[in-house]
């Protein structure tokens, strides 16, 4: 592991567990934010290494691509800034690592732009940049997310044909999120796996409630 990544998990250690957003935030909901930030930081160095791309650059941009959730938001709108907001709080700390003015705004670039796709500077696109929000996205629809998804609806205490309606829109949304292409093959490839991963546990839940009745 580099210096610079060490530092930067350091940072992140001593920064995150003081999540503000724009409610309460549980010591459960600080804990899973750093478990999520260092799985996308795995996720990326094995997008970065596969794809010929910086490792170092990557990885340090993945832990970084949720700094803004230290940011006390208004709502749920003003929340969709935590990616500008957490690229200008990881600008500084980028420079003092002694990045350049072009690997810094590369990093920036991926954070300010991983939630809507939208940033307040100008950059262009680049694998690097694109890893970092991909990286985020193919842990959000991991094996975790699948059981959250369905506890934050309480599926197991709904009546049957409210399951039914839950696993058919689920499968709907998963069919067409499966043919997004992301930044890289390997970051596709990945995605890919993840997604049918969830369509098949989704079909065969929902084939189970079409048998219950």
């Amino acid at each position: 592991m580099s210096d610079r990544i060490k530092l930067t998990e350091e940072y992140i250690l001593r920064e995150l567990p003081v999540i503000e957003t724009f409610k309460k935030c549980t010591k459960q909901m600080c804990d899973y934010r750093i478990e999520h930030t260092f799985r996308v930081a795995k996720i990326g160095r094995a997008i970065a290494e596969a794809e010929g791309l910086d490792v170092e650059r990557t990885v340090i941009g993945c832990l970084l691509h949720d700094i803004g959730y230290t940011v006390r938001y208004k709502d749920m709108s003003d929340y969709r800034n935590h990616g500008r907001n957490g690229a200008r709080i990881a600008r500084g700390f980028l420079k003092d690592l002694g990045f350049s003015d072009y690997e810094t705004d590369e990093i920036c670039y991926g954070i300010a732009v991983h939630v809507d796709n939208v940033s307040d500077f100008e950059f262009t696109h680049t694998p690097l940049s694109r890893t970092i929000g991909d990286s985020d996205q193919i842990d959000r629809f991991d094996a975790y997310r699948l059981y959250e998804g369905l506890h934050t609806v309480d599926y197991m205490n709904l009546p049957l044909e409210k399951k039914r309606e839950c696993c058919e829109a689920n499968l709907k949304k998963l069919r067409r999120y499966i043919k997004l292409e992301f930044g890289t093959e390997t970051a596709t490839r990945m995605w890919r796996e993840k997604i049918a991963y969830q369509i098949g546990f989704y079909e065969r839940l929902l084939n189970q409630v079409m048998n219950s009745r």
